[in-house]
C-alpha cells in the first residue's frame, strides 16, 4: 500500500486503545512529533505513560524526557527521575546518562555522587566519551572509600530483564518485500534480540533488547567474544551463537 502516516496513526491508536504496549508507545511518539496527527504533548504523555507502566523501555525514556523538558509547559523533575530510573534499570543508555546528571545535581532526587558515578561508568563502558569524562569528573569529587563503593556497584550492576511482549511486535514474514528485507527485518531482528537478552543476563551490557545492532550491543558482543576466546569481531556468527546458547 502507499505510505500513509495518518492511516498508520489511526491503526496504531486503535491497537493502543486495546492496551497493546508497543502501539501505545508508537502512537505516543506520533503525537509527540506530529506524525500523521496534530502534535499533542498531553496525548503523547498519556500514551507513553500507559506503555511505560506496562514495561515499555522506550516509552519510559521518552516520557521522562517530556517531564524533564517541560514539553507541555510543566516541569516535573521527580517524575522525570522516576522514569529515567525505570528505563536505566532496563539498560537504556540515554536514561542512564540522564540519571547520572540528575543524581549529580540532586534534581528530582536526592543528590548521590556514588550513584551518579555508577550510571556514567556504565555508559562509558559502551565507548561513550562524554560519559567517561563525566565519570572521571565525579570520581575526582569522591572520597577514596566512596569511589571504591561506586566502582563495586558498577561492576555488580545488571540490567533487569526486558519484557519482550511489551517492547516489540512480531511482524509476519509474508508482509516483507524481498529476501534481504526479510532477513534483516525479521529473522535477524529476533536473533539480535535474543542475543541481547542472553548477553544482559550474563552481565554484558547490550542495552535494551530491541533487536537493533547498535554500538552498545556490538561492544557487548566483543567483550563476550574476548572473554570466551573467540575472534573479537563484534559480528554475529555461528561460533558466537553457539557460545551464547550454552549460557542461555
Amino acid at each position: 500500500v502507499k505510505e500513509d502516516m495518518a492511516a498508520a496513526a489511526k491503526w496504531y491508536e486503535r491497537s493502543a486503545e486495546l492496551g497493546f504496549a508497543p502501539a501505545e508507545y508508537r502512537i505516543g511518539n506520533f503525537y509527540e512529533k506530529g506524525i500523521g496527527v496534530a502534535r499533542d504533548i498531553k496525548k503523547s504523555k498519556t500514551w507513553y505513560q500507559l506503555a511505560a507502566e506496562q514495561g515499555n523501555a522506550s516509552a519510559m525514556h521518552n516520557l521522562a524526557v517530556l517531564f524533564a523538558m517541560a514539553a507541555d509547559g510543566v516541569t516535573d523533575n521527580e517524575s522525570a527521575a522516576h522514569w529515567f530510573q525505570e528505563a536505566a534499570d532496563l539498560g537504556v543508555k540515554d536514561s542512564q546518562f540522564n540519571l547520572g546528571i540528575l543524581a549529580a545535581k540532586g534534581v528530582g532526587m536526592k543528590q548521590n555522587l556514588e550513584e551518579s558515578y555508577k550510571w556514567f561508568a556504565l555508559v562509558a563502558k559502551t565507548g561513550d566519551k562524554d560519559a567517561a569524562a563525566k565519570r572521571d569528573e565525579i570520581a575526582n569529587a569522591l572520597r577514596p572509600e566512596q569511589l571504591e563503593r561506586a566502582r563495586a556497584a558498577t561492576e555488580l550492576w545488571k540490567a533487569k530483564p526486558l519484557n519482550a511482549a511489551t517492547n516489540s511486535a512480531d511482524i509476519p514474514e509474508s508482509w516483507q518485500e524481498g529476501t534481504p528485507q526479510t532477513t534483516a527485518g525479521i529473522d535477524m531482528k529476533k536473533a539480535v534480540k535474543n542475543i541481547q537478552l542472553i548477553l544482559n543476563k550474563n552481565g554484558y551490557d547490550a542495552g535494551g533488547a530491541d533487536g537493533v545492532m547498535g554500538e552498545k550491543t556490538k561492544n557487548a558482543i566483543i567483550a563476550f567474544q574476548t572473554d570466551n576466546k573467540l575472534p573479537a569481531t563484534g559480528a554475529v556468527d555461528e561460533k558466537l551463537v553457539r557460545a551464547l546458547l550454552a549460557r542461555k
